[in-house]
């Protein structure tokens, strides 16, 4: 046994220096990538809105879930740049999630005590159509709110979740073992959900607190929120909700 136990070993420290110095090179391979250019600034947005809205306005225990989701959109983005694409998407989800719990239990504080308790749990479902019937956002319609992104995101994520489409695979054809790869085509669909997922939070969080936004109110966060929101989306958030974000 101790003879086994050795190779074993052996097999880890190589293991251990193969995949620390495939990481070096594919961060060396994706750093120009400008999809993590894009992405980091959106992740900014992420960050103006969970300092300037939800903290100031949120309890300490329900602000923790955004903190959370800000933390999974960054978790994405690192393990996107070392070309671990389905543990990206993974925290995409998780991310959606997330922030749907922060607004749940807002305003769900004995909710959110059984939850501390271990005696309370809300799947992705009820905390979609908690939202979709809210007061501030069911007049509005789920495409500005950001509802609809946000449901058809976390099936299409659930998908890499749960490695139930073919594209969400890391391993091939030749590869049983594929921890990453450096393939700018899976960049391209990672930054795709990565771009529809931050959008879709920034318009959520927008719509529910658009009275903290309107006027001259919090500019610095509205100028950041330009650089997660789309064009026309802005333009339906200023007809819709009287946020202008220029």
């Amino acid at each position: 046994m101790p003879q086994l136990e050795n190779e074993i070993d052996a097999n880890y420290q190589a293991f251990f220096r193969d995949w620390t110095a495939q990481a070096a090179r594919n961060w060396a391979a994706l750093r120009n990538n400008e999809a993590f250019k894009f992405s980091y600034r959106r992740l900014c947005a992420l960050q103006a809105i969970k300092a300037h809205l939800i903290i100031p306005n949120y309890s300490a225990a329900s602000a923790a879930f955004f903190s959370e989701a800000h933390n999974d959109a960054l978790v994405s983005h690192v393990s996107a740049s070392t070309g671990a694409w389905r543990s990206a998407l993974q925290a995409l989800r998780s991310s959606i999630e997330n922030a749907l719990c922060s607004i749940y239990y807002r305003e769900h504080p004995v909710e959110l005590e059984l939850w501390s308790a271990g005696k309370f749990i809300i799947g992705f479902s009820d905390l979609i159509k908690y939202a979709e019937k809210h007061p501030r956002l069911s007049g509005l319609g789920r495409e500005i709110t950001g509802l609809a992104a946000l449901h058809a995101e976390y099936a299409t994520l659930s998908k890499a979740v749960h490695a139930s489409a073919v594209n969400f695979r890391m391993t091939d054809p030749v590869s049983s073992v594929l921890l990453w790869s450096t393939d700018p085509i899976k960049a391209a669909m990672w930054s795709a959900r990565e771009r529809k997922v931050i959008e879709a939070i920034s318009l959520l969080i927008v719509c529910l607190h658009a009275p903290l936004l309107q006027g001259t109110q919090l500019t610095p966060v509205r100028n950041v929120l330009r650089l997660s929101i789309s064009n026309a989306n802005r333009t339906r958030l200023k007809q819709r909700v009287r946020v202008n974000i220029s």
